[in-house]
């Protein structure tokens, strides 16, 4: 196992390829990457051209567009990671994307890369990360494929996949419960709201209140015809 070819460096030691078809944003780059101080920078609007740069003169960090034609940024870590393009298998690759979605960063990381930036991107967030690079102590290990790769990133990577699959199957859960708890909370309301809107039903008098009303009106006749007598 061996490290990368920019671990344990300084700011001011490195030497960085930038891959970009953009010259805007190539222009970007190069001047973001001077203020950090960095020993070199090369730029380069193809992959062909800066892969034959980098062969001839390996670098120390390469920051690479993902989406590039005829050669992607993909292609190039591939073509880089393989044991027979040894020394440039061990330089670590930066990726740079308006696309930063999951299966992106997920496919970038298990080929290889050591680390996914999105667009648009700060001098700070840039600055953070080569220097998260020049500390990263993970060794580069080849595997029965032919191609180098970060020591553990396919485990951590299956790790936080399940995570994900895990916290995504809880959400579903979550809105299931909620669901069946608003139908149930309708049906209670429904019962509750048909129960106040019927009509009350005529009060019955009671038999003996009705005896009593029969002698009080027998009583009454009583002494009205008393009185007439």
């Amino acid at each position: 196992m061996k490290h990368h070819a920019a671990f344990g460096l300084a700011m001011d030691d490195i030497d960085v390829v930038v891959v970009e078809d953009s010259k805007p944003m190539q222009t970007i780059l190069r001047s973001t990457l001077l203020s950090f101080k960095v020993a070199r920078v090369r730029t380069f609007d193809s992959v062909d051209d800066a892969l034959e740069a980098s062969l001839a003169e390996p670098p120390n960090l390469i920051i690479t567009d993902w989406r590039m034609s005829p050669t992607t940024g993909y292609q190039l870590l591939r073509l880089i990671r393989h044991k027979h393009m040894e020394p440039l298998c061990f330089v670590p690759i930066l990726f740079i994307t308006a696309h930063g979605t999951r299966p992106l960063v997920d496919k970038a990381l298990r080929a290889g890369a050591h680390h996914v930036l999105v667009k648009p991107l700060s001098p700070s967030t840039l600055h953070k990360r080569i220097e998260w690079v020049l500390h990263d102590d993970r060794p580069m290990v080849l595997e029965s494929s032919g191609f180098y790769n970060i020591y553990g990133i396919q485990k951590l990577m299956d790790q936080q996949a399940e995570k994900m699959k895990s916290l995504a199957a809880a959400r579903v859960n979550h809105r299931t419960a909620v669901q069946k708890r608003a139908e149930v909370d309708d049906v209670v309301q429904e019962a509750f709201d048909k129960k106040h809107q019927q009509p009350e039903e005529p009060k019955i008098i009671g038999r003996g209140f009705a005896q009593r009303a029969k002698k009080q009106s027998a009583a009454s006749r009583h002494i009205r015809n008393g009185r007439s007598a």
